[in-house]
């Protein structure tokens, strides 16, 4: 009888012990297949997974990327430039605005800054910003980005890009200030443009950064449409160099290349342990995680005296080699999906012109992506990418939005320069000075519009509310 029991005890051992490794093997092939799977199903819809796969967005010919990055290398620092460049326009509690080019000077930290002193630093530049000028308008805006080195690949141009919208758009201030009309065109042109050096790099921080560019830009726009002596003719280019941008075509792109760069992430974990640690945990110093997020096991062990340093050694050194064999494929396949589902929204806002109607659609996967029971804690340690990435599409839509409202208040003003005053409608702006009548992207509908009494005229979007 003890034998029996012995082996009976010993049967249980072994299974006990035998269960986690097959268990784990099981998970392996399951997520193994299903990626696998998954990424034919995407093939087959036309998705592009690879770097190798992505058409080229620019047509052929000169590339003035490179010049325009390198140009920027050779720009000196002065007196006010590039740390104190004059304050765009403001609005002040009353409904009014500040026009900082009719300033005779400004303020800063209690510094008093002069325009003679920008006027120095500009003159010094003024050979560089020239070139950079010139290579704007060179047909290939192409940085070269490898998505194959998903997270190793260098983006140092992103800086650089953005600070030269302060140059430009202080070189248009000064000009305006002075009362150099056509100066002013050539730099703000410039600064308009500025976004399409970032155009084909096909990645979310890129797109970002473009919007924030436009942004600087339309203040900017906005300011210089107060200034006297425009002509019809400059306010057409100005009106052109805004329609020639798209930021919800351009957010639809760089998600595209999402796919691309987090399939290579995956791909980088998959090979090395330290990779994945970095991509997993990296930032967490810098933005902690909710402790409601951690799996039950390191919760418990970080309560525990002395306990942080152990959870810590084993999510890196244990946890995470289990996670990398048993569950990596699983979480690449959520990604993918999610992804999915976050591309069909942004072609649908694309083709819509709509946020309000896609709104409820990017709520449900905000919900869903942050939605994780204990198992899905395990097998999905790093939730808040796909959380992440869905705020994107509404700072598209807000900047296109913007977009429109900048190229009808420039159509507003080319209309006000031929007929003496403001249109009745905007439908009087069709199709002399647009083609039809900008889109609110926040629903979809037209611009509102009215025109006030004493002549001048309130422009308006719904916003996102």
């Amino acid at each position: 009888m003890y034998k029996r029991w012995f082996k009976i005890g010993l049967l249980i051992l072994l299974i006990l012990v035998l269960l986690p490794p097959v268990f784990l093997l099981c998970e392996h092939l399951r997520g193994r297949i299903s990626l696998a799977h998954y990424r034919h199903v995407l093939i087959a819809q036309g998705e592009k997974l690879t770097a190798h796969d992505l058409t080229p967005l620019s047509p052929r010919g000169e590339n003035g990327a490179p010049e325009i990055v390198e140009a920027k290398k050779e720009l000196k620092e002065g007196m006010i430039l590039p740390m104190h460049y004059p304050p765009r326009m403001k609005l002040t509690p009353a409904g009014h605005a500040i026009i900082c080019f009719q300033e005779e000077e400004w303020v800063e930290d209690k510094v008093t800054y002069q325009w003679d002193q920008l006027a120095a630093d500009l003159e010094t530049n003024a050979a560089t910003l020239g070139r950079i000028r010139v290579a704007l308008e060179k047909p290939v805006m192409d940085n070269k980005l490898d998505l194959s080195l998903g997270p190793k690949m260098p983006i140092l141009h992103l800086a650089p890009a953005k600070s030269l919208t302060y140059w430009f758009g202080a070189e248009c201030q000064l000009a305006l200030h002075e009362g150099r009309t056509r100066e002013a065109l050539g730099a703000l042109l410039a600064q308009i443009r500025l976004p399409r050096l970032l155009a084909e790099d096909r990645i979310v921080i890129s797109e970002l950064v473009r919007i924030a560019i436009a942004a600087i830009a339309r203040t900017d726009t906005w300011e210089a449409l107060q200034a006297d002596g425009w002509t019809e003719e400059d306010l057409a280019r100005v009106q052109q160099a805004w329609a020639s941008q798209s930021s919800a075509a351009g957010m639809t792109r760089a998600l595209e290349g999402e796919l691309v760069y987090g399939g290579n992430s995956f791909e980088l974990m998959r090979k090395s342990n330290e990779e994945a640690i970095t991509l997993l945990y990296g930032l967490e110093a810098f933005m902690p995680v909710d402790d409601a997020e951690r799996p039950v096991w390191e919760q418990t062990l970080k309560n525990l005296p002395g306990g942080e340093a152990v959870a810590d050694f084993i999510k890196k050194q244990v946890y995470c080699r289990v996670w990398r064999f048993a569950w990596l494929d699983q979480d690449e396949r959520r990604y993918l999906e999610f992804m999915q589902r976050l591309l069909a929204i942004t072609r649908a806002a694309t083709t819509n012109k709509s946020f309000a109607a896609l709104e409820p659609a990017i709520n449900r996967l905000r919900e869903d992506s942050m939605s994780r029971n204990m198992y899905d804690k395990l097998r999905y340690p790093a939730p808040d990418s796909i959380g992440t990435l869905s705020g994107v599409i509404n700072k598209a839509m807000r900047v296109e939005t913007e977009r429109s409202l900048v190229i009808c208040a420039v159509a507003l003003k080319r209309y006000s320069l031929r007929h003496g005053t403001p249109p009745a409608s905007l439908d009087a702006l069709v199709p002399e000075f647009v083609s039809t009548v900008p889109i609110d992207y926040m629903d979809g509908q037209p611009l509102k519009y009215h025109r006030n009494a004493d002549g001048t005229f309130v422009l308006y979007s719904v916003g996102a509310d």
